[in-house]
C-alpha cells in the first residue's frame, strides 16, 4: 500500500501575528494541501474554525479530532484524509498526561494540555489494506513532558499495533531537535535493550541534513527540524521533504509542512477485521 503523509503545524489564529495572522494565510495553507495532496495529514494548532475553513476549501478531504480541552475547545491535533481513498474504521484521542483518558490535566510541567489523536484507516480500493495513524504535539517548554509524553505515545501505539497487527504512522510537532532525548527514544537510540522500539524517522533516508522546520515566519533553512514523520518497521519511506513554499512573501505557517511518500508492506492482516470499536 502506497500513500503520502504530511505533518503540518497550522499556527493558531492570533492578532499578535499581524500580517501573518490566519486570516491572511488560510488560502495558502489550503493550497499546500491541494498541491501536495497527502493521503493523510496530521495537523497541529488547528482550532475548530480554522479546520472548518480548510474543509470548505479542500473538497475531497475530511478530518477527525477534538480539542485538547474536550469537545471543540482550543487546539485540535486533527487528521485530514482523502475520502476517496480512505475510510475511518475507528478513531480516538487521549491526553499526554498521567491521566490519558481524563480528567483534563497538565502534567510533568507542561505549559498546555497535550493530546494525541489516532485513526484506524481502511483503503476503499482494498479494505484488507489498513493502517493506524497517530498525530500529536509535544509540549514546547517542559523537557520532562516531552520525554514522558513519547513514552506514553510509544506504549499506546505499540499496544495498538500488537492488538491489530497493523503498521503505524506517527506525525507531529515534537518541539525537539534530532539530538533531543525524546527523539532519540522514538528512534530506539536510548534505553537499549529495555524495549523493542521500531520506529523509523523519515529523515533517516536523506543524505544531507533536512534543515529547520520552524522559521517563525522568517523563512530560511538553517537549523534542525522539530516536525517529524515516523513509521513502524512495516513502513518504508521512499521520499521526504520539508516544504518551504511561500506566496507573495507570506508563508502558510510559522512551521514548514513536512511531506513523505511511504510504502506499507506486509500481507493484509486478518486480526484487524476482528478489532471493532476498541480504544487506543
Amino acid at each position: 500500500m502506497q500513500l503520502s503523509v504530511m505533518t503540518f503545524n497550522l499556527r493558531r489564529q492570533t492578532t499578535k501575528d499581524g500580517g501573518n495572522a490566519w486570516t491572511f494565510r488560510k488560502t495558502y495553507a489550503a493550497d499546500i494541501v491541494k498541491r501536495y495532496r497527502p493521503t493523510v495529514a496530521g495537523t497541529q494548532e488547528g482550532f475548530r474554525e480554522m479546520l472548518t475553513v480548510l474543509e470548505q476549501q479542500l473538497p475531497g478531504y475530511a478530518w477527525i479530532g477534538e480539542g485538547r480541552n474536550e469537545g471543540s475547545a482550543d487546539e485540535h491535533n486533527a487528521i485530514l484524509y482523502l475520502t476517496e481513498e480512505l475510510e475511518v474504521a475507528d478513531w480516538g484521542q487521549f491526553w499526554l498526561s498521567e491521566h490519558p483518558e481524563g480528567p483534563v490535566a497538565k502534567c510533568w510541567g507542561a505549559s498546555h494540555h497535550r493530546i494525541c489523536t489516532w485513526a484506524h484507516f481502511r483503503s476503499r480500493q482494498d479494505p484488507d489494506r489498513q493502517f493506524l495513524h497517530y498525530n500529536t504535539h509535544l509540549d514546547h517548554s517542559s523537557q520532562e513532558a516531552r520525554e514522558k509524553g513519547v513514552r506514553l505515545l510509544w506504549q499506546r501505539l505499540s499496544d495498538h499495533r500488537a492488538r491489530t497487527g497493523l503498521p503505524v504512522l506517527l506525525t507531529g510537532d515534537m518541539n525537539a531537535e534530532p539530538d533531543n532525548p525524546a527523539i532519540a527514544y522514538l528512534r530506539g537510540q536510548s534505553d537499549p535493550g529495555s524495549e523493542n522500539r521500531s520506529l523509523t524517522d523519515a529523515y533517516s533516508i536523506l543524505t544531507e541534513p533536512p534543515g529547520t522546520s520552524f522559521h517563525s515566519f522568517e523563512g530560511g533553512a538553517e537549523g534542525e527540524p522539530i516536525d517529524y514523520i515516523f513509521g513502524t518497521s512495516e513502513v518504508r519511506f521512499d521520499d521526504v521533504c520539508i516544504i518551504r513554499d511561500q506566496y507573495d512573501g507570506i508563508y502558510p505557517s510559522d512551521h514548514y509542512p513536512v511531506a513523505a511518500k511511504a510504502t506499507l508492506s506486509g500481507s493484509p492482516v486478518q486480526a484487524a477485521k476482528r478489532e471493532g470499536g476498541e480504544s487506543a
